[in-house]
């Protein structure tokens, strides 16, 4: 389960730890924290030009049917990124 439209850090991005928004684009796997405990979201993420990137989480390890949405964006404290849904 998922809580939606609270922010979870993101952990890592294909196996790292993120530098910067553009690690998001095009297929990705990352894992992110929150008061859910830890999840994998895999898909596709956009840039919206807006300082955030959308996750489009999908089943199957990102190649299926949509799941959910999620806001990739720099955490509040300006150390890493948090993603919310």
């Amino acid at each position: 389960m998922i809580a939606s439209g609270v922010p979870y850090e993101v952990t890592d991005v294909e196996g790292h730890t993120p530098a910067s928004l553009d690690e998001f684009t095009g297929q990705v796997t990352m894992h992110a924290h929150g008061p859910t405990g830890d999840h994998e979201v895999a898909g596709s993420g956009q840039d919206e030009h807006d300082g955030t990137v959308r996750v489009h989480e999908k089943d199957h390890h990102g190649t299926g049917k949509d799941v959910r949405v999620w806001t990739v964006s720099p955490a509040a404290d300006g150390e890493g990124f948090d993603a919310e849904s």
